[in-house]
């Protein structure tokens, strides 16, 4: 199991649907995350089964009251082997509103780091944030991401209509970073 001291990640199931539904009816998680909006719970029910589909994507689950408060996920960059591609992977990760501040969210991060680092024999994180998420930058500078640049999607359709800032974290990085964190 991939847990800490107060989280533990396990797979998306259908009975995450109502809370998958409540994040999709909510605007804060559309505007920081780009979370998906749902209507009704069948779209929920089908956004949890695609979830669970996926080999990397997690519910955290609060160990106290046994609780879903969010989702992490690796997911491919592409699977071109000679580009390099399958050992770097996206980072995305999304927590309920009511568990912000409270470092639920670096916990997460950091077994899920570690996992792709040390299980999964990644060379490179990459995360994606909305310039305007100013949290989410915080975590991930602090848990050693380093920002690379922009991506203005505004140019390629006039109905996306986002930037987003893109962070890059390697294994030399994230073991140096521990090793600080370790020492202070």
């Amino acid at each position: 199991m991939i847990e800490s001291e107060r989280i533990f990640l396990r797979k998306i199931e259908s009975t995450d649907a109502p809370t998958l539904l409540k994040w999709g009816q909510d605007d804060i998680y559309h505007q920081t995350a780009g979370f998906e909006k749902f209507d009704d719970i069948k779209q929920a029910q089908r956004a949890a089964n695609q979830y669970h589909k996926r080999p990397y994507s997690f519910a955290i689950i609060e160990k106290k009251t046994k609780k879903m408060i969010g989702l992490v996920e690796l997911y491919e960059r592409g699977l071109d082997e000679q580009a390099g591609l399958l050992v770097t992977k996206d980072l995305g990760f999304m927590l309920d509103k009511k568990y912000w501040h409270q470092g639920l969210m670096t916990e997460a991060l950091i077994v899920l780091i570690n996992y792709a680092f040390g299980e999964l024999k990644q060379q490179q994180l990459w995360a994606g944030t909305f310039p305007t998420n100013q949290s989410s930058q915080n975590i991930l500078e602090k848990l050693g991401f380093k920002y690379i640049y922009t991506a203005d999607f505004k140019q390629f359709s006039d109905t996306i209509g986002f930037e987003e800032k893109y962070f890059l974290l390697t294994p030399d990085d994230w073991y140096d970073k521990m090793q600080l964190n370790t020492k202070s």
